[in-house]
Formats: structure tokens, C-alpha cells, sequence
């Protein structure tokens, strides 16, 4: 759980680092400097790119590669942004992939190269230790209590008891626990020197004992000795005689041979038992070491060859001791002993496959990683975010091109794992039936040694000479399926497994006769494969005779082995699949912008496409789909042409009958209140009033107010326009609204205290006309038989505006007629034209207002107009 967090945190962490970095570095860049910037990324991308890969300093190469991700951006104008996934914006998420899977790559190779530099450090220094101090004074400790031991004393003083329950209770109480790391060898003398249980030819004790201390040095404890073999640096091995005073009164000695346990690659040890790091080590498949002293080469492991590859010069070379030097494309590190002593340990250096096969990892997990997230953003985005993953022609042949290389590369690469899985168990059963059939071949030249209890000790040693030759653990049982030696007896004294055959195996080899059968087993948390064989009696007849035991062979490596091989089987599929993947993606961008370039002609044509300019045709000779598309936009350019003319007489004729129909309603607005005005001055003469001079002066002002409406109409139809220029100018609004009230009967006038302080900017025959046409419907909106009552008021709705407000008591609106009420040509009214209030609502949006409306049916209209108030 913790891995896969630190993988999403670190993908989306690059992710988006880099895509803030490329949004700074968008914005940051200037126009004119794109040739000069260019070459200066070039420049500097490549130097700090190259620098650090040669050096092998990974935050100078990073640098340059990011320095060459911006050179990239720079040439391309990719863009991380829009509102539907272009090219540009595919290309520019796989090129941030790239670039965080190259940066997790080299941190991969930094992790893993110190790791190594600690192994070879940890390897090198346990081989330069000598003496375990605590192995020493442990050892001496259980040489008192052995000798002191009742059991061990009453059983030395008889040589003709059988010894092996000495043995065994030396090496099951007095050589645990810290001793596992050991091998431990006990054998027992009598008071005269003599071997006990053994033949007469075996050497005695004081041959031992010469032979021992030849190759020892003594240490602090008594009769402790080190033993050191030719080389200093192979392995770590004690021997202490312990004598032992039995109850008759004679010395008798056991002698104790530890050897530190070196780990082969078949051993289950380190897995099952205890911690590896109080091994012996050894070499693995990726090290090789050896040992100097005065740099004169003593002993060496492994597959490299210091003899001939590894110059003596080097030892010279401080980073020999620090970081390592690298000779031939090998890696070696120094580590400094006591005694002039130098072990050298040796790897490979990172291959071109390894880095490969790091950048196909984090490539490919950040692609899984991005693929999830957008399958989880489809499952939660709900409408207008669905938008953004929107694709254009060009991303859908890359997305279709990709996907049609990675499914087939899917299928191939599961196809070949699975062929060379079943191969490679193949030639896995075969490998373990010959080491089987060697094992049971040399046990079968000392089968007398199964049958005589006797002669277990004899047998102990061909089971571990036999572990050794077929390098693998082995397990001796007798015809009862019960054990009777191991290569590994703490296995089963730990209790991981059980001291009886497994009985598949008996029922397969006794009953059913079969040569072997290869079993799955398990061993605490281990599984692993086991081949039994039968051990059979000399006979003359061809299936031999009687079975007179069995051999056990777990190959505890078996699943390591596997995993080791399709690890390796994995990572080539990887590389393949990733670079096949990054190279089908070039091409499918090449691809998409060939196929493409035609429709952004076409496109870029269209664009120009007008219905007043001369639009050319398209040249494009082939006949495929899209000179099929090409020709028939050739027809259709012709089709337009005729289109046009057509329509440009048509829009002749009604532009005059639109501009005919508002001049005529602009007219007629004006010449009711004039005819209303004289009529009522007729009256007033014929009465002879007392104010007539005043009454007249007064409608005189009306009648030149609305005679300049009419010539401003007239001039602006002489000037071919729809309607009066418009003279914006500051005007009271209470003062116009006044006037044009007064030239209608039932109308009733409001205004705030402050009306004439509340000044607009527009125009002023504007106003008139648009007063004056909501005046006149709405007292035209009133049916026959009601009294009219009409209202037109001032308000101060909101800070700045001012509101004009005309209602009336009318019939009111439908709700089909509302959606209509501004449209243009339409009226409900017999003899109106449609035309009033569409024009009165342009009018008031071009002076920055807004004209709205409220109705209920049988109860009346309020039209209302908001202006904003001119500034101080």
C-alpha cells in the first residue's frame, strides 16, 4: 500500500511540476526571442544533458532534458490548454510523460546504485573481519556446560554405546540459537585418542589436533582456535577441544569444527530460518570479489577476472575507496582491511536495457495512471465538464492509430509470457529430474548405508556430499516414508516441516510403481516444488527391487527462479512494447497531420467562405473521399453565387418595404398629438378663452417639436437610413415625459420630489417617440366600456438609474402574444405595423437602457424603461 502511494504521489507530483514549469515558461517567453531562445535551450539542453549522463550526475542530465522538453515546447507552440483535446495538447501530455518517466528512471538508477554501493560496502567488510568475538565467547561457554553435562559424561565413559545421542544433544542445546549461522561438525574420542563409533583406519586425535593447529591461531579463550585456510578471505571457521572428565574417571574429548555457513543459491536457509546477514557471504550473480594483501591477489570469486582485467594501478586511485572507479564498463569499489589487506568487490555498470527497461516502468505507469484518472473523471463528470475531453479529427486518428497497436502488442506480449512460462517449467522439471536422477544414483551406490542403523554418521556425510555435488538440499527417508538425514535438519526441528514423506509421493512411487513425481509443497510461508524418487533393493528383474527408501529433493528456489525469469521476460516485453509504443505515436502524429492537411485547407477555405466577397474553388486532383468533399463544395461555391444574387434583390425589395412601413409609423406618431393639439386651439378660439395666447404658444412648441421629428425622419430617409441619427445629449427625463403626457387625455403623471434634478444622456427625439408610442398603445390597449386610467411615473429602482413606467388598466397580454411584443412587423391592432415597439427597443439599448414589460390578463400592462443617469 505505502509503494503504490509513494508511485501516485510521485507521478502526479512530476505531472504536474512539469505542467506548471511549461504554463511559467509559456507565459514568461517573448515572440521576438524565439529563434534566440531556441538555440539558447538547444544549447544549454544538450551540454547539461550529455554532461550528466557522461559524469553519471543525475541533476545536471534532468536538467537538460527539461531544458530540451521547453526546446520542444518552443518549436512546437504546443499548448497545455483548450477546449478540446488537439493534437497539441495529446502531444504535450505524452511528452510530460516522457520526461517524468525519464526523472523517475535516473531516481530509480540513484536509489538502486547507492543500494549496491551499500551491499558491496556491507559484503566487503564482513570478508575483512576475522575473528566473532561473541562467537568465541559463546562457544567457550557451551565448551564448560558440555563438559559439565551428566548425560555427556556417562555416555563417553562407555565406547561401546552408541554415541549419536551425544551428538545430537551437543547440536540441539549447546550449539543454537546464535551457532545456526555455523555448520557444526562433533566428533567424540575415547581416553586413548581413538575415533568412538568409527572404523579402526580413522585418524586418531593427536593426527587431528596437528593438522588443525597447523592452518590456527590461537585466540583469547582457551582451546579455541581460528582456522584460516589458504585464502584469508573465504570463510570463517573454529575448532575447540573440549575434554571431558566422565563418571569413571578417564578424559575423554570432543572436538567441535564450526564453519560459518556459505549460502548457495538453492539454499532455503536465509528464507526459513534466520536473517541473512549473519552468513557468510557469497557471491551473487551480479558480484564478483576478491581478496588482496600488499595487492598481491589471494582469493577470488565470482565471474570477472582480476588477474588479467583488474590493473594493480587502481589501487592508487582514491575513488577506488569512495564512490568506485569503473574499468571495461565494470564497476569496482575498495574497501580497506587491517594487515595491508583490500577486497575489491566488482558489478557491471548500468546497461542500456536497464535504463530502458526503467523508463518503460514509470512510462508506462504514468500512462495507466493517466488512463485511470480519466476513466474515473468519466464516471464522475456530469454535463458541461464532460466537454473537456472532447476530441478533434486529428487526436481521433492517434487515439485509433495507438489503440490499434497497443491491443495487438497487448495480446502478443500476454501470448509470449505465457508460451515461455510453460517452457520455461518445461526445461525447469527436466533440470530437476537429472539432479534427482544424479542424487539417486550415487545414493544408490551406498544403499547399504539406509538399512544399517549403525551407520548413521556414515550416512549424515554422503547426504551432505550428495547436497554438495547437486548443489541442492536433500532428505533421506526410509521405506516407512520417515526421515532419517537431511541436508537441512533445521527445517524440520523447526517445525516447518513435517519428518514424514509426503503421501502423494508414497502412494506414486510404492504403489503405483511410478520412477518420480514432482510434487507443490509448502514450508512456512514458502512454496516450492519437491522431487521424490524411490531408492530400490539390487535385483536382477528390470524394475529393480523392493524399495528400501526414498529421496526427498526440494528445490526451495523453484518460485524464485520463475519470478527471476519472467522478471526478465517482463522487462524485455516492456522495452519492446514501450518503444514500439513511443515509435507508433510519432507516426501516428505524422500520420494524423498528413491525412488531415487537406481538411485544414478546406477548413481554412470555408473560414473565408462569405456571401458578399468573390470565394475561390479548391484545386485538389485526387479521387478520394475528400476530393469527392472538394468537388462538392466546387458545386456548391457555384450554387452560393446564384444564391447571392438572388438573394441580394430580394433583400432590395424588403429593406424598402421594412424602411417604408417604420417611416410611415414614425410619422404617424407625431401627426395624432398635432391634429389633437389644433383641433383643440379651434376650440379654444371658437370659445375665445381668456389664456388663448398662452394656450397658443404653448401648442405652438408642441406642433414645432413634432414637425422636427417629422423632418429628421425625412431627412434620415433621404440618407437611406432606418431611422434618425441619434444626438445624445443631456436631457431632464421629467421635463420630456411632461410634455408628452400633456398631449394625451386620461393620463395621470408621478414624480418623485427630485424628478427635475434627474438627468439621462440620450437623445432627445428618441425619447419622444418612444414615450409617445407607449402612451398611445396603452390607451389603445383599453377595451370599450372602461374607464381609462393611465399612469406614467418616475422611480428610482437602483443607485444611478432612473425607471419610466407606464401603465394602463387594459386588457392585458396573452402569453403567446408576450414572446412576440417585440418582435418586429407584429401588432395585434388592425392598423398598427409592428414596427413601434421593436424600434423603441433598439432605441433604448442603444442609449445603454433596458425596456421591459409586466402584464396579467383583464387587468392591465405596465411597460417600464431603465436609463442610466448621466454623470455629474
Amino acid at each position: 500500500m505505502l509503494l503504490c502511494l509513494a508511485i501516485v504521489l510521485h507521478t502526479g507530483s512530476y505531472m504536474i511540476g512539469f505542467w506548471i514549469l511549461a504554463q511559467v515558461f509559456e507565459a514568461a517567453v517573448r515572440p521576438r526571442t524565439r529563434l534566440i531562445g531556441a538555440l539558447a535551450l538547444a544549447t544549454f539542453g544538450v551540454l547539461f544533458a550529455l554532461l550528466g549522463f557522461w559524469n553519471d550526475q543525475a541533476a545536471s542530465g534532468l536538467l537538460g532534458l527539461t531544458l530540451l522538453f521547453f526546446l520542444v515546447i518552443r518549436l512546437t507552440g504546443l499548448r497545455p490548454a483548450g477546449a478540446v483535446l488537439p493534437y497539441q495538447l495529446y502531444l504535450f501530455f505524452f511528452l510530460l510523460l516522457g520526461l517524468s518517466a525519464t526523472t523517475g528512471a535516473v531516481a530509480l538508477y540513484e536509489h538502486f546504485d547507492h543500494q549496491l554501493l551499500l551491499n558491496k560496502q556491507r559484503l566487503a567488510g564482513n570478508l575483512l573481519v576475522d575473528n566473532d568475538l561473541q562467537g568465541e565467547f559463546l562457544l567457550a561457554e557451551s565448551a564448560r556446560d558440555i563438559a559439565a553435562d551428566p548425560l555427556i559424561r556417562t555416555k563417553l565413559a562407555s565406547a561401546f554405546d552408541n554415541q549419536d545421542v551425544v551428538r545430537q544433544k551437543i547440536v540441539k542445546y549447546y550449539l543454537r540459537g546464535y551457532f545456526n549461522k555455523y555448520e557444526a561438525r562433533t566428533t567424540l574420542y575415547d581416553p586413548a585418542g581413538n575415533e568412538m563409533n568409527a572404523d579402526a583406519a580413522a585418524p586418531k586425535l593427536a593426527q587431528v589436533r596437528a593438522r588443525l593447529l597447523r592452518q590456527a591461531s590461537a585466540t583469547d579463550l582457551p582451546n579455541v582456535y581460528l582456522l584460516r585456510s589458504g585464502g584469508s578471505f573465504d570463510t570463517r571457521r573454529y575448532a575447540a577441544f573440549v575434554p571431558v572428565r566422565t563418571v569413571n574417571g578417564t578424559v575423554s574429548t570432543v572436538l567441535l569444527e564450526l564453519a560459518l555457513k556459505k549460502l548457495t543459491a538453492n539454499s532455503v536457509v536465509p528464507e526459513l530460518l534466520v536473517d541473512q546477514k549473519y552468513f557468510q557471504p557469497t557471491v551473487s550473480s551480479d558480484l564478483s570479489y576478491a581478496g588482496y594483501e600488499d595487492q598481491r591477489l589471494v582469493y577470488s570469486e565470482g565471474d570477472f577476472d582480476y588477474t588479467n582485467n583488474f590493473p594493480l594501478a587502481q589501487f592508487a586511485d582514491a575513488r577506488l575507496y569512495t564512490t568506485g572507479v569503473v574499468v571495461n564498463k565494470v564497476h569496482h569499489l575498495g574497501v580497506r582491511g587491517p594487515q595491508q589487506r583490500v577486497v575489491v568487490v566488482s558489478s557491471a555498470t548500468y546497461a542500456a536495457a536497464e535504463w530502458l527497461a526503467n523508463f518503460s516502468f514509470w512510462f508506462l505507469l504514468h500512462l495507466a495512471g493517466m488512463l485511470v484518472a480519466a476513466l474515473l473523471y468519466l464516471l464522475f463528470a456530469r454535463g458541461p465538464r464532460l466537454t473537456v475531453l472532447r476530441t478533434n479529427f486529428s487526436t481521433k486518428i492517434q487515439l485509433f492509430l495507438n489503440i490499434g497497436i497497443v491491443v495487438p502488442l497487448l495480446v502478443v506480449s500476454l501470448a509470449t509470457a505465457s508460451l515461455f512460462t510453460d517452457t520455461y517449467k518445461r526445461d525447469l522439471r527436466r533440470s530437476y529430474e537429472r539432479r534427482g536422477q544424479l542424487a539417486q544414483q550415487n545414493l544408490l551406490k551406498n544403499r547399504a548405508f539406509l538399512a544399517d542403523s549403525t551407520k548413521h554418521n556414515r550416512l549424515t556425510e554422503l547426504a551432505e556430499n550428495v547436497s554438495t555435488l547437486t548443489e541442492t538440499d536433500l532428505n533421506l527417508y526410509d521405506e516407512q516414508g520417515q526421515l532419517l538425514v537431511s541436508s537441512q535438519p533445521l527445517i524440520f526441528e523447526a517445525g516447518l516441516l513435517s519428518s514424514l514423506m509426503n503421501p502423494q509421493a508414497v502412494v506414486a512411487l510404492a504403489e503405483h510403481g511410478q520412477p518420480r513425481i514432482l510434487l507443490t509443497e509448502r514450508a512456512g510461508t514458502l512454496s516450492f516444488n519437491a522431487l521424490y524418487l524411490p531408492l530400490r533393493a539390487e535385483s536382477a528383474s528390470p524394475g529393480g527391487g523392493a524399495v528400501i527408501g526414498y529421496v526427498g529433493i526440494p528445490f526451495f528456489d523453484s518460485a524464485k527462479e520463475l519470478n527471476t525469469k519472467l522478471t526478465e521476460l517482463t522487462t524485455t516485453i516492456l522495452n519492446i512494447f514501450t518503444v514500439m509504443f513511443i515509435l507508433f505515436l510519432v507516426l501516428s502524429f505524422v500520420a494524423s497531420r498528413f491525412l488531415t492537411r487537406p481538411l485544414k485547407v478546406i477548413t481554412e477555405k470555408l473560414r473565408h467562405t462569405t456571401l458578399t466577397g468573390q470565394n475561390e474553388p479548391l484545386g485538389y486532383e485526387s479521387n478520394d473521399e475528400i476530393g469527392l468533399l472538394v468537388r462538392e463544395y466546387n458545386t456548391m461555391l457555384h450554387k452560393l453565387e446564384d444564391s447571392k444574387r438572388e438573394l441580394a434583390m430580394q433583400e432590395k425589395e424588403a429593406a424598402w418595404r421594412e424602411m417604408a412601413r417604420q417611416v410611415a409609423h414614425e410619422i404617424k406618431n407625431p401627426l395624432t398629438p398635432m391634429k389633437l393639439s389644433l383641433q383643440f386651439l379651434q376650440r379654444a378660439l371658437t370659445e375665445k378663452r381668456d389664456n388663448l395666447e398662452d394656450l397658443i404658444g404653448r401648442i405652438a412648441q408642441t406642433l414645432i417639436t413634432q414637425i422636427d421629428v417629422l423632418t429628421d425622419i425625412a431627412t434620415s430617409f433621404s440618407n437611406f437610413t432606418n431611422l434618425p441619427a441619434m444626438r445624445p445629449e443631456k436631457l431632464a427625463v421629467a421635463e420630456v415625459l411632461r410634455r408628452c403626457v400633456a398631449l394625451h387625455q386620461h393620463v395621470a403623471l408621478e414624480l418623485p420630489e427630485n424628478a427635475e434634478h434627474l438627468i439621462v444622456y440620450a437623445d432627445e427625439n428618441l425619447l419622444v417617440r418612444t414615450f409617445n408610442n407607449l402612451l398611445i398603445n396603452a390607451l389603445q390597449a383599453i377595451p370599450e366600456g372602461r374607464k381609462p386610467h393611465v399612469v406614467a411615473r418616475i422611480e428610482l429602482p437602483k443607485p444611478d438609474y432612473v425607471r419610466i413606467c407606464i401603465q394602463d388598466n387594459g386588457a392585458g397580454m396573452s402569453d403567446d402574444v408576450r414572446e412576440k411584443v417585440f418582435r418586429p412587423n407584429f401588432t395585434t391592432k388592425e392598423k398598427g405595423s409592428g414596427i413601434g415597439l421593436a424600434v423603441a427597443r433598439r432605441g433604448i439599448e442603444s442609449a445603454g437602457g433596458t425596456i421591459w414589460f409586466e402584464t396579467k390578463e383583464d387587468v392591465g400592462t405596465t411597460f417600464c424603461i431603465d436609463l442610466p443617469l448621466a454623470p455629474q
